[in-house]
């Protein structure tokens, strides 16, 4: 069952990038090139997106597919991630990677969508648009730094 969401969720994705596109690139002007991140959810890696990434390279953009920590073939293994900030650093060491004039359209599945959340909160700057698939999506009166600061306070609590 989880399988065929993730699946519709990812036909819904393809059809919001072409209205992407043609909406963001107008009729009078070429069509500029973007740049995709993909973010997985849990129990998941980078490698879940490959369907996905092969259609959007197809139409001519960039993507790139991130493995967070202890995900895919991220190095670190799960018990060397005692936090979010671990969990998430691959992301938030990309987004600080980019140019200054680079914007890139961020998509996250699952827990995916925390992260690309956190990523917002911290480069608002290098980001034209978040796309959450089936995701953990925080909310005005709950936003991701407040999330994060809970679940770090509750974890150093429990040693």
């Amino acid at each position: 069952m989880e399988k065929s969401k993730f699946l519709t969720s990812l036909v819904v994705l393809i059809l919001l990038l072409s209205c992407v596109n043609a909406t963001m690139s107008g009729p009078k002007r070429p069509k500029a090139r973007k740049h995709f991140v993909l973010v997985h959810g849990a129990c998941h890696g980078a490698w879940s997106w490959y369907k996905t990434m092969a259609s959007i390279k197809t139409t001519g953009h960039n993507v790139t597919a991130l493995d967070l920590g202890g995900a895919g073939v991220n190095p670190r293994q799960v018990l060397q991630i005692p936090h979010l900030s671990d969990y998430f650093r691959p992301l938030m060491e990309f987004m600080a990677s980019l140019p200054a004039d680079e914007k890139v359209i961020l998509v996250g599945h699952s827990l995916g969508g925390f992260a690309i959340s956190k990523a917002m909160e911290s480069f608002p700057e290098k980001i034209s648009v978040a796309i959450f698939v089936t995701a953990l999506m925080p909310g005005p009166m709950l936003d991701a730094a407040t999330i994060f600061n809970e679940v770090s306070f509750s974890n150093l609590a429990m040693k």
